[in-house]
C-alpha cells in the first residue's frame, strides 16, 4: 500500500484527532487514525490543550513504535494500553469527583504475511475495497448521536445555541453512555485503563485494492450530509484528494451553522482521513 493522501483538521481551538503510519521506501505497512472523545468535564486537568488531546498524543507516540513491531494486533493493543496506563500514573493529575477520563477512538490497519488486518476501538471508520469492487466496512453506530442531535435541535429552536451549554445540559445522558465503555454489553474505546485491552474489534481484510481510514468527523460527508456513498467517498478521496473532500464538507457545514438543514449535535467536528491504495494500482 502507498499513501494517496492524509489530512487532519480540528473544528475548534484544539484538534483532538491524530494519524500516523509506518512507511519505508514508499510502502506503508501500518497506518492509524485517532479521534479524541470530546470532554464533558467543564475543564481539563492534564496541562495545555485538552485531556483528550493529551491521550491522543501519548497513544500516537507509543503506536509509532508498536505498530512497526512483529506483533499480533492484540499484542499491540495490550502494550499500548499498558503504556497509556503508565503515562496516566506518571501525569499525577488530581482527579476531581465525577471526572470523565480521556478516551479516543482508534482504527489501525497493519500488513501481515497473510494479508491486512485491522484493530478498531470506538466509532472511527474503515472502508476497504477489494479488486473485484466488494467492500468491507466498519462504520459508526449512530442511534444515540441521532437522539442527541434531535434533542439539541429542540434547544436551538428555543434559543440555546452554545455547544458548551448543550454539553452541560446533556451531561447525565452522556455520562450514562460513557459508563458503557469497555464493559460487558457496552463498547470498546481506548483509555488509560487495563479494561480497554479486552474490547478491541478485529477485522481480517485480506488484500484490498483501496483503504480509507477516517474519523466520524470526516465520514459526516456520507452519514450526515449525504454528499457521497461509501464507494463515492473513496473515489473522491482518491481522485480529488482528502483535502478537497474535507474543504467541500466544511463548506456544507458553514452553510448550516445552526444545524437546521443537517441535524447534528455540533456544527462541526474534528476530521481526519488517510487514503491508501495498493502500490501496483494506478491512482
Amino acid at each position: 500500500m502507498r499513501i494517496i493522501g492524509a489530512v487532519t483538521q480540528g473544528s475548534g481551538a484544539v484538534n483532538e484527532d491524530g494519524f500516523g503510519c509506518i512507511e519505508r521506501d514508499g510502502a506503508v505497512s501500518a497506518a492509524w487514525v485517532f479521534d479524541g472523545v470530546t470532554g464533558i468535564n467543564g475543564g481539563d486537568i492534564l496541562g495545555e490543550g485538552t485531556d483528550a488531546a493529551w491521550l491522543v498524543s501519548k497513544a500516537d507516540a507509543r503506536l509509532a513504535d508498536l505498530a512497526g513491531r512483529d506483533l499480533p494486533l492484540q499484542g499491540i493493543l495490550d502494550l499500548l494500553v499498558e503504556g497509556l496506563t503508565a503515562d496516566w500514573r506518571a501525569a499525577g493529575a488530581a482527579v476531581p469527583k465525577d471526572y470523565d477520563p480521556p478516551a479516543a477512538c482508534l482504527i489501525l490497519v497493519k500488513r501481515y504475511g497473510d494479508g491486512w488486518k485491522a484493530l478498531r476501538l470506538g466509532d472511527s471508520c474503515l472502508l476497504a475495497r477489494m479488486v473485484d469492487g466488494a467492500m468491507k466496512t466498519a462504520l459508526p453506530e449512530s442511534a444515540f448521536d441521532h437522539w442527541l442531535a434531535a434533542e439539541a435541535k429542540l434547544r436551538r429552536d428555543a434559543g440555546v445555541l452554545d455547544v458548551k451549554a448543550l454539553l452541560a445540559e446533556f451531561r447525565p445522558q452522556l455520562m450514562a453512555s460513557r459508563a458503557r465503555r469497555n464493559a460487558t454489553g457496552g463498547y470498546g474505546i481506548l483509555e488509560a485503563d487495563p479494561a480497554a485491552a479486552r474490547y478491541g474489534e478485529f477485522l481480517d481484510l485480506g488484500s484490498p485494492r483501496d483503504m480509507l481510514i477516517c474519523t466520524d468527523g470526516y465520514y459526516r460527508a456520507v452519514d450526515h450530509y449525504e454528499m457521497f456513498s461509501d464507494a463515492g467517498l473513496m473515489d473522491a478521496s482518491l481522485a480529488a484528494g482528502v483535502d478537497r473532500v474535507l474543504t467541500e464538507m466544511r463548506a456544507v457545514e458553514m452553510s448550516d451553522p445552526l444545524c437546521q438543514r443537517f441535524l447534528r449535535f455540533k456544527p462541526a467536528d474534528d476530521a481526519t482521513a488517510v487514503m491508501l491504495r495498493a502500490r501496483d494500482e494506478p491512482r
